[in-house]
């Protein structure tokens, strides 16, 4: 691969969504990418690139649905190494300026921290920072995301798989705890962004009834919020 100063962006996309986290796990082992994203939809695609402007997409599109971005077509015959050697031949651009609406390396700092469900306190702690200063970031990237909570930002993430971590190894099948029908439901309501009340209504449930279950939920991820609750589900493999 040719020499270069820093990693090229890549934003995956796949129709479906298990190739697409496939796709951007092997890419993130590999030296010299980094995969700022994932998307199973255009809709997802189009927003992940607003928000974290690519130098590259891999994806099953044409190039005309991602103006502006150097397109390689992933397809089901072009194998890894065929992508690889057509990844290396992409040319590297001048470094793009934020653009508006984009999340700033800061600010993916402390979405980072949000999303795994701590506090603004801990979040200031962990930064160095004021926990007003922290509410501030928050505002301004529930904006650009276009969410108004911590679980609607947390769900978003999930989706697009923006904070991405290092692989940690095979998770064990007794590692994965055994969710009840229920429980699957609830924690599907909490991927979608949905409040205990929204919950509640979809489900058709009372909402003590909600919170019943999903204290249950949390006590078999081992979490306290709901926030913590899907990052867990995501690590697990328990989210499809």
């Amino acid at each position: 691969m040719p020499n270069c100063v820093r990693s090229t962006r890549i934003a995956v996309h796949s129709w479906e969504r298990l190739t697409a986290d496939a796709v951007a796990t092997w890419l993130d082992a590999l030296p010299g990418w980094l995969v700022v994203g994932t998307a199973s939809t255009l809709e997802d695609l189009l927003l992940l690139c607003r928000l974290r402007p690519p130098d590259v997409v891999v994806g099953q599109l044409e190039p005309a649905f991602v103006p502006g971005f150097p397109l390689v077509v992933l397809s089901p015959t072009c194998g890894l190494a065929s992508l690889r050697a057509s990844l290396e031949q992409v040319p590297l651009v001048s470094l793009r300026r934020v653009a508006p609406g984009a999340l700033t390396d800061r600010e993916m700092e402390v979405l980072a921290y949000v999303c795994s469900g701590q506090s603004a306190v801990s979040v200031a702690s962990a930064l160095q920072l004021s926990p007003h200063t922290v509410v501030n970031y928050k505002r301004r990237i529930f904006a650009k995301l276009g969410v108004q909570s911590r679980v609607q930002a947390a769900a978003l993430v999930a989706r697009l798989g923006l904070v991405r971590t290092p692989c940690r190894g095979a998770v064990l099948h007794d590692d994965v705890p055994s969710l009840t029908h229920r429980e699957h439901d609830i924690l599907a309501s909490i991927a979608r962004g949905d409040s205990v009340r929204q919950t509640a209504h979809a489900l058709g449930i009372a909402v003590k009834t909600v919170e019943s279950e999903q204290r249950q939920l949390f006590f078999k991820l081992r979490v306290h919020n709901r926030a913590q609750a899907l990052s867990e589900a995501q690590r697990l493999g328990l989210l499809t």
